[in-house]
């Protein structure tokens, strides 16, 4: 076999490979799109965000959750939700809802949220900006800080109606003294779903803008910038966990792909380095619509060319792929169990291919095809070296 031959094989490979990406490629966003994977994913990690991770305390996850449906319930969070109405898409939101209603009603919301939305829901939500608002003036030898105010913010709510408390004293060192308003409003605006381990994350990150920023108006600035900071980290590693689990499912979509239209890669290889037609045939439909990937036409052109029974993919090959046996022979068993072993792996083979995705093999498609059309290198040469013979 010739480096030519090896050449159009690879080629051919390459090409079926990418058509089926494709189509592996779509199935797999369609199927994301109806079960909103990417909805659920951005959510369940804010969620484990404000909760303080995976290993968070139960009562710190459900307070999380609930804090999580007031976030999305925002007016800034709401508006990017742009929630399908067509009659399919309702159905399979109904099949995939959570069945735990009592904590989490609203299923549908945005795939994705920017940081500055979610800084700005989040300190609105917990009423930050408007707390500071009720901070008296600082004096020269006590000096509010936002630190001071996230550190007692938990003991708001049950400070703030027993005067004989430390808790009250606490919240009067920072806020002065404590108005009817005052005690309204925390009352009725603070939200009693408040993780702990947020609280302490935001302290933390409270005591990180008071070194870079002294004054308190600048302080929830540099703060809020902060919190967009933590949320875009965070995001980038659940970013990475959803491409993750993506893979698998496309290895998953790969494989049933592969079987479902019987891609065997050594069959593959087996008719391509047999059969010059066929070798010919693929190699020259990819060399001629290489650009079909953005090309509607040329790629409808191209997909005409898998449904031909001269492709070696289908299962009208089946019989091909099974090599006919002598009635004599003695261990056809075991040649059967070996031949459909072999077919599960070359199935299992051309799943893995598939699962590396269009723009993957649309590059080395590429590559490949400039091997082939590019001819031997010319040798290059001065005039002290003269050119080989």
């Amino acid at each position: 076999m010739n480096l030519p031959v090896v050449v159009d094989i690879t080629l051919g490979l390459v090409f079926i490979y990418l058509i089926l990406s494709l189509l592996a490629s779509e199935i797999q966003e369609i199927i994301a799109t109806l079960l909103q994977w990417r909805v659920k994913h951005l959510k369940s990690s804010i969620e484990l965000l404000l909760a303080g991770g995976s290993e968070s305390g139960k009562s710190d996850i459900i307070n999380a959750i609930k804090l999580v449906r007031k976030l999305y319930d925002d007016p800034l969070i709401n508006t990017l939700n742009q929630q399908a109405k067509g009659k399919v898409e309702k159905h399979f939101r109904e099949i995939t809802k959570n069945p735990d209603k009592q904590i989490l009603e609203k299923q549908s919301g945005p795939s994705y949220l920017p940081s500055e939305t979610f800084a700005i829901t989040l300190l609105d939500t917990l009423k930050i900006p408007q707390l500071i608002n009720y901070v008296k003036h600082p004096s020269e030898e006590v000096k509010t800080n936002l630190h001071m105010i996230l550190a007692s913010y938990k003991e708001l709510k049950k400070g703030i109606n027993n005067p004989t408390s430390a808790s009250y004293q606490k919240i009067k060192e920072i806020y002065g003294d404590i108005d009817q308003k005052f005690i309204d409003f925390v009352n009725d605006e603070i939200p009693n779903e408040v993780p702990d381990n947020l609280i302490k994350s935001l302290g933390v990150i409270a005591q990180r803008s008071r070194i870079k920023v002294g004054d308190l108006t600048e302080e929830i600035n540099q703060f809020k910038n902060e919190v967009e900071t933590w949320f875009d980290r965070s995001m980038d590693r659940a970013s990475g966990v959803y491409k993750r689990n993506a893979k698998g499912v496309a290895i998953l979509i790969g494989i049933l792909v592969a079987f479902l239209t019987n891609t065997d890669t050594f069959h593959l290889v087996k008719r391509l380095s047999q059969d010059s037609v066929i070798r010919s045939t693929i190699t020259q439909s990819a060399s001629q619509k290489i650009d079909y990937i953005n090309d509607q036409e040329a790629r409808k052109e191209i997909e005409k060319l898998l449904g031909n029974a001269s492709v070696p993919i289908g299962w009208q090959n089946i019989n091909q792929q099974f090599e006919l046996l002598d009635r004599t022979e003695s261990n056809r068993i075991y040649i059967r169990a070996s031949q459909v072993f072999k077919l599960i792996c070359g199935w299992i083979v051309s799943g893995l291919a598939i699962a590396m995705g269009a723009p993957f093999w649309f590059d080395i498609l590429n590559k490949v095809v400039n091997v082939r059309n590019a001819g031997p290198k010319p040798v290059a040469y001065t005039k002290d070296q003269p050119p080989q013979k």
